[in-house]
């Protein structure tokens, strides 16, 4: 089966390209700017212009299914807000248009859980509204609204999952996932044998194994039989907070390595909120226990020893 992945040099898509190469995939990469993709297996490689139809018409030629992975980071949706609302906006029409174009079969695109809301306690599911109007989470909710559309309309299957705050080695050490709260840790651990946590230790926040990640999505590939929803919570079964996060990291740096970081909190403890990310159809499908937090901590841990060290 021939798969495109927009945005494969970041972190989840990297991760992605490697599975589906695994899986004997034939997976072609897009992205837009010039760089050097690590893994040779790739089919093509296209860099990419998304205010011109010609070239994504080009990237999608061949193709039966394309997995939108592309966007900007919190940081850069601060710094550049219209340029970001406007990549979203015209970029995710003109993509429906290329991929509808060269009969592709069916698009995923990979949104985030922040949509919801800035500070996300109580019960989320799909039917939850949408609150949070920073400039990131802005960006993903109008692309996921372009998106769901052009289902709506019987233009092409689609697909959008809201991904909860993923965690894990990246495929390249340059990965812009370092500012992901338990890679972070991590790696300070190793570096300094120190952590410090800046958010308040009482907020609550749904971490995901990215191998969970990236293998449900190779699963609505390969086997998306069923009429799944179109908009999927995509999750842990539960949250945790930033204090049981640190001393789960802990307990696995203990365990891996002998090592027992001094911590460091800029916070006063408080009471633990509440929050529920419901992830119904994880469950339904087995994939809410796919792979162990602790398994994901583990390959962290040696990953950020092996490179950090």
């Amino acid at each position: 089966m021939n798969v495109l992945i927009l945005g494969g040099s970041g972190y989840i898509g990297e991760r992605l390209t490697e599975l589906l190469i695994s899986k004997k995939y034939n997976v072609s990469v897009a992205t837009r700017k010039s760089r050097k993709i690590l893994n040779p297996k790739i089919n093509k490689l296209f860099e990419i212009d998304w205010n011109n139809l010609s070239s994504l018409r080009d990237a999608c030629e061949g193709n039966e299914i394309i997995i939108n992975a592309a966007g900007a980071s919190s940081k850069e949706s601060e710094e550049n807000y219209e340029e970001v609302i406007n990549f979203s906006k015209i970029g995710t029409t003109n993509l429906i248009k290329a991929a509808t174009m060269q009969s592709v079969k069916k698009i995923f695109y990979l949104s985030t859980a922040h949509v919801y809301s800035s500070q996300m306690t109580g019960k989320i599911n799909e039917n939850a509204k949408l609150k949070n109007n920073s400039p990131y989470a802005l960006a993903h909710s109008i692309a996921e609204k372009i998106t769901l559309e052009a289902q709506y309309k019987s233009i092409i299957e689609t697909k959008v999952l809201r991904l909860a705050n993923c965690f894990g080695a990246p495929v390249s050490i340059n990965s812009n996932c370092w500012y992901i709260l338990i890679n972070e840790i991590c790696k300070q651990a190793i570096i300094e044998k120190k952590i410090n946590i800046r958010s308040k230790v009482n907020n609550v926040r749904n971490f995901v194994p990215i191998t969970t990640v990236i293998n449900f999505i190779e699963y609505l590939i390969e086997f998306d039989k069923f009429e799944l929803p179109q908009l999927i919570n995509v999750g842990e079964r539960y949250s945790l907070s930033i204090e049981d996060v640190v001393s789960r990291v802990i307990a696995r740096l203990e365990a891996k390595l002998n090592i027992t970081p001094e911590v460091e909190f800029h916070f006063e403890k408080q009471n633990a909120q509440f929050l529920d990310y419901e992830t119904l159809i994880l469950k339904q499908m087995g994939f809410d226990k796919y792979f162990s937090f602790e398994n994901e901590i583990d390959n962290l841990i040696i990953y950020c020893n092996e490179h950090f060290k």
